[in-house]
């Protein structure tokens, strides 16, 4: 499959909502490998070949000095990252960077309370725009999170592929 293969067989999910069992706490530098693990993972579910995930690693490593200088947080469930999120800068407002969520919790609520945290993070930070460059498979969750879609931005990986721009005011 190619990057623009939609998802395929689902790994098995552990069954029932998990909103009330997480804990969001900031990231940690020394977490950055394992996070860019968890990044991989996360993307594998939408069934891309081990090509296009091997590019990937180059544009979606986890460094620490972003942890150090920029929100990153993690979602814990039954003492393991169940997933994780992070900020970068962006013109209008704060850029969401990363969320990703193990492949086996995905539906889970995991993504949605990411995201609402992350919502509040840059709220509180004073930023009046959240802004995120989405894989195509995951712009449903960004649309049905209140996201606007805005535009395009090319990929850094293929020439010639879009991925959807959304933004959130804030």
């Amino acid at each position: 499959m190619s990057a623009t293969t939609t998802r395929h067989e689902q790994p098995p999910r552990v069954a029932g909502p998990v909103d009330s069992q997480i804990r969001i706490r900031p990231a940690r530098a020394a977490e950055a490998e394992l996070l860019t693990e968890l990044s991989l993972r996360s993307k594998a579910f939408w069934g891309y070949d081990a090509s296009f995930l091997a590019r990937c690693r180059a544009v979606m490593t986890v460094k620490a000095r972003n942890i150090e200088n920029h929100p990153h947080h993690v979602a814990e469930l039954d003492g393991r990252i169940a997933g994780f999120y992070g900020f970068e800068p962006e013109a209008e407002g704060v850029g969401l960077d990363y969320l990703f969520v193990e492949s086996d919790l995905v539906g889970r609520g995991v993504g949605r309370a990411l995201w609402r945290h992350a919502v509040d993070t840059a709220h509180g930070l004073g930023h009046r725009a959240l802004i995120v460059v989405s894989d195509p498979n995951a712009e449903g969750f960004y649309l049905k999170m209140g996201c606007r879609r805005i535009g395009t931005r090319p990929s850094d990986l293929e020439n010639g592929r879009q991925l959807p721009l959304l933004r959130l005011a804030l």
